[in-house]
Order: C-alpha cells, then sequence, then structure tokens
C-alpha cells in the first residue's frame, strides 16, 4: 500500500504564517503556495509525539475510508511568530490542508445528512483502536469532549465527515512511556459522542473492526516507521506499536461492540438494530 502523506497535496513553500492557534501545540496558519495550511513543528509546546501522532494516525485513516484533510511532511526553516514563546524550529514539519467546514456541536442535526452514516462507526472504532482521548472520552476527571476535532464538510445535497488532530493519539503522557506490552489491553471506549447514538448500528461497528483486522500488518508496520527520525521516534518503538496495532484490533472483536451500546445506555437507549 502506498502511504498517503504528500500524495494528493504537497506544498513547497510557505509564503506567510497568518495566526498562531490558541490549541496545546500551537500550530501555525500558514498561507502557501497550494492554499491554506495547518502547520505543526518541531519544538511545539506538546513535542515531536505530536507530530509522530498526527501522521500516524492519518495515514491509518487512510487506509480503513477514513477521511481527514490533505496532508504532506515537509521541511521547513525557523520561523518565527509574533508570539515570542512560539518559534518552529527548522526540520521536518506535519502540514494538514485547511479546510472550511463545520464543526459538530451539542444537539446538532448535521449528521442527518451525512452520505455514509457508517462512517460515525468507523469513528468510534479508530479512536478506541488508537486510544485517542482528545476527541471523547469518558476517562479520567470529567472527561474530554472537543466537538471541534469533527468536521462536517457539504457534499452536494449531502455532507462528509471529516476527522481532525490526533495529537494526543496513542498515548496520554510519552509514546516511550505508554508503548508497552500492555497498551493493547485497555478496555475503554473513545470517540463516542451522545449525538451518535441515532446513527450507530452493531453490524456497522462491527464491520468497522473487520476492516481494521484485515489490514495487511505490513502496511501497519510501515506507516508507524514512516516518520522522519528528527521525530525521534526509533524502529524498535515502531515496530512495537504496529505490533500492538495488531493486537488491540483482534481483542476488540470480543469486547468494543458490546461495550459502546452499554456506554450509550447511560444516558439513553441505543439502536442495536
Amino acid at each position: 500500500m502506498v502511504l498517503r502523506a504528500g500524495v494528493n497535496w504537497q506544498p513547497t513553500r510557505i509564503e506567510r504564517v497568518n495566526d498562531v492557534l490558541n490549541t496545546s501545540t500551537k500550530p501555525l496558519l500558514v498561507v502557501t503556495d497550494v492554499g491554506l495550511a495547518l502547520l505543526k513543528y518541531i519544538g511545539n509546546a506538546q513535542g515531536e509525539d505530536a507530530l509522530v501522532a498526527e501522521l500516524l494516525a492519518a495515514e491509518l485513516a487512510a487506509m480503513i475510508g477514513l477521511i481527514t484533510p490533505d496532508f504532506a511532511v515537509k521541511r521547513i526553516p525557523v520561523i518565527p511568530t509574533r508570539n515570542p514563546f512560539v518559534i518552529a524550529q527548522s526540520g521536518p514539519a506535519f502540514f494538514s490542508r485547511w479546510e472550511p467546514a463545520t464543526t459538530l456541536a451539542p444537539n446538532s442535526q448535521l449528521l442527518r445528512s451525512l452520505r455514509d452514516p457508517r462512517d460515525i462507526a468507523k469513528l468510534v472504532v479508530f479512536d478506541t483502536w488508537l486510544r485517542n482521548k482528545d476527541r471523547f472520552s469518558m476517562a479520567g476527571h470529567g472527561g474530554v469532549v472537543n466537538y471541534d476535532n469533527i468536521l462536517i464538510v457539504p457534499d452536494k445535497r449531502k455532507s462528509r465527515l471529516l476527522i481532525i488532530d490526533h495529537s494526543h493519539a496513542f498515548a496520554e503522557t510519552t509514546l516511550e512511556d505508554e508503548i508497552n506490552a500492555d497498551w493493547a489491553n485497555e478496555e475503554q471506549v473513545y470517540g463516542l459522542f451522545n449525538e451518535f447514538a441515532p446513527i450507530l448500528r452493531r453490524r456497522d461497528v462491527e464491520a468497522a473492526i473487520n476492516v481494521i483486522c484485515s489490514l495487511a500488518p505490513g502496511d501497519i508496520r510501515d506507516a508507524c516507521r514512516s516518520t522522519p527520525i528528527e521525530w525521534g521516534f526509533g524502529r524498535p518503538l515502531a515496530d512495537l506499536l504496529s505490533e500492538l496495532l495488531i493486537q488491540r484490533a483482534a481483542r476488540m472483536q470480543s469486547w468494543l461492540p458490546t461495550a459502546i451500546f452499554d456506554q450509550l445506555e447511560l444516558n439513553f437507549e441505543g439502536k442495536e438494530g
């Protein structure tokens, strides 16, 4: 399988910095020769693990048919900003195309117009597979509800789901600390917004898990090995993560479908038809 970084979209130069966004990695909104892009860089507030997570999540999402903005990895020079505490260091950076879209909102009706409602099940399974706590999680104190990490993009008379921001996938602290033999065993559901309840079906959840389980191990390994050396994600840890992703996908078959609908029933009855 061909990795997707830079295949459909590849900036070659940055023309100016428009803004520094006030999120955890302080990404830059930049104008490039191919339009607006979000730039995440070496020296960001969350460290290079955030870049690793972004690239791996985007590659793995593409493998299972989830849509992210087009993305690429390109070397940049040092880029100072108006904020003296935000400086993009030179080296390979993660670019994603800036997409004009509507974010999901509480009690939103936008999901009713999705061209493929099965993407909802695929998203919940994907976030759980990657242990992505930064979209929706009931774990921890108060949990996380981040509607901004789901975009709804017009698609003729319908709409499509676009998922963004995976800087905190795989690990809550550091990849080196958390990617270990126990990583695949956690049984926590992620990405399960209450707004998904009317759309989720057990058969779609099971189908999404099967898609992940059918991925070629070599493709998962190649994605995990694709990060630039400057990001510090070495071959041994990359190979361990790829093996753990395979193990976690297989284990999810036995617990995830029931866990999803059990969690929904905390608030209202989920449909399992």
